[in-house]
């Protein structure tokens, strides 16, 4: 089985997938990995269901993703965004 791709070194269903599936990332970092690998598998669903109503572009645009080669997800720091905050 292949990694999950946003770098988490376990597999993708038992990473990401969950969270596609329907499942709320418990905190910024998880969201954030779990965008990042719908992005790679052009899960525009995901990004619509996921990106705050606000910004969000429409869902036909994400519906269509074009083809693009993902290098990788490299995480700097985080700060705050644990399952407790509010913000992260």
């Amino acid at each position: 089985m292949n990694n999950c791709p946003c770098g988490s070194e376990m597999t993708y269903n038992q990473c990401c997938r969950q969270y596609h599936d329907g499942k709320s990332a418990p905190t910024a970092e998880t969201l954030m990995r779990s965008r990042y690998s719908a992005y790679v598998m052009r899960n525009g669903a995901y990004l619509h269901r996921s990106w705050h109503g606000s910004t969000r572009p429409n869902k036909k645009g994400l519906l269509q993703l074009p083809p693009m080669d993902w290098l990788g997800l490299e995480i700097v720091r985080t700060e705050q965004g644990g399952e407790q905050d509010a913000a992260g």
